[in-house]
């Protein structure tokens, strides 16, 4: 069953066909405070009570069950839990060490002046021994000496730019951490879309989280794009069987934890079910060896690009590198304002470096 909200009962019922097709049934309607109305559909025969969604059928669900009583769940059924749930000491108990690696480094030669000069400056972001080491032999590739030359050459060499070419056929599906802005990242590459003539259709698994409808709702309504609201991968193949996109689908997920096998099996069986392409989104700043682990976890389920935000919000921008390098994921975008009209940036080398320079320790700007 799905979820459907719009200003009206019969736009509602509309939103339902457009997703289930003509044999949508209607099987509860809720006024919501906002004044919108809020309909559960099914594409099966009226049943005589909703019926709960399959939380617990994802891929490894069976063996992963345990016996909790009356109530049994798979890991995947912990979906839409608070992510702070997992990380009790048990939990952290049983994690395993091997997630996080690092590249063999090199020895750095700080006795050349150019190169204790770009150290000097990569080395309070946190970018790590490994990476300042391969930042710091690509600038060797520069043709111009000068500190911003040197660093876009160096970002150059050491990673890969790939911003998305959103299409009906290449659907996106938002992975990564609570709180990284994936639901803002969705808005600011539908509204890239509509402005480029695809027009996007939105859709959110991320129904755990305290206003997480509310916000897919506004931004929605707000670029005139359909929204869907999911409750498992079914719900995700009656929407890709019933419905031809004419546009972009952005599918945002919700934050699920690296170190839950449950978790990580739930985001698989949503990307199987779209057929749609992971991307990692994370914050430019934060805990490096965390992200590192976001990185080489979902490298594991296809993710191969990333997206970093809040560079606005953050001095030091070297943990979210960090993570794409070791994870050797490419960079597609850059977010440096919460602001959805002001859009996503491409990923370029020349952000890059022009941020390591204004936001040098000690430099004013």
């Amino acid at each position: 069953m799905m979820k459907f909200i719009a200003s009206t009962l019969e736009a509602a019922k509309r939103k339902a066909e457009r997703a289930l097709g003509t044999q949508a049934t209607v099987v509860s309607v809720r006024e919501l405070p906002s004044g919108d109305v809020e309909i559960t559909a099914s594409d099966k025969p009226a049943p005589s009570a909703p019926e709960p969604a399959p939380k617990a059928q994802y891929a490894g669900a069976a063996k992963d069950a345990v016996d909790e009583g009356p109530f049994k769940t798979g890991a995947g059924a912990r979906l839409n839990e608070s992510i702070e749930h997992h990380f009790s000491e048990d939990a952290l108990a049983k994690l395993s060490s091997s997630l996080t690696g690092s590249k063999a480094s090199n020895k750095i030669d700080m006795s050349d002046d150019r190169v204790r000069a770009l150290a000097e400056m990569l080395a309070p972001h946190g970018v790590g021994e490994a990476l300042l080491a391969a930042l710091i032999n690509g600038a060797k590739s520069s043709k111009i000496d000068e500190d911003l030359y040197r660093l876009e050459t160096a970002f150059r060499e050491t990673f890969s730019f790939a911003p998305i070419a959103l299409t009906p056929a290449t659907p996106i599906m938002l992975v990564g951490p609570t709180g990284a802005g994936k639901t803002s990242t969705a808005a600011k590459l539908a509204l890239g879309a509509r402005d480029a003539g695809a027009p996007p259709v939105m859709m959110t698994a991320d129904v755990g989280r305290a206003g997480a409808i509310e916000q897919i709702q506004s931004y929605s309504e707000a670029l005139g794009a359909d929204y869907y609201i999911i409750e498992s991968p079914a719900d995700v193949q009656q929407i890709v069987k019933n419905r031809r996109f004419a546009g972009a689908l952005i599918f945002d997920t919700p934050g699920v934890s690296p170190y839950d096998g449950g978790d990580i099996a739930a985001i698989q069986s949503y990307r199987e079910a779209a057929g749609a392409e992971p991307i990692l989104v994370l914050p430019a700043g934060g805990d490096a060896d965390e992200y590192v682990d976001w990185a080489n976890a979902f490298r594991e389920i296809g993710v191969t690009r990333c997206i970093l935000t809040k560079f606005d919000a953050t001095k030091r921008v070297g943990a979210g590198l960090r993570a794409a390098f070791e994870g050797e994921l490419a960079l597609a975008h850059f977010s440096e304002t919460a602001f959805v009209s002001e859009g996503i940036l491409s990923a370029t080398p020349e952000f890059l470096a022009r941020r390591m320079i204004a936001s040098r320790p000690g430099k004013v700007g």
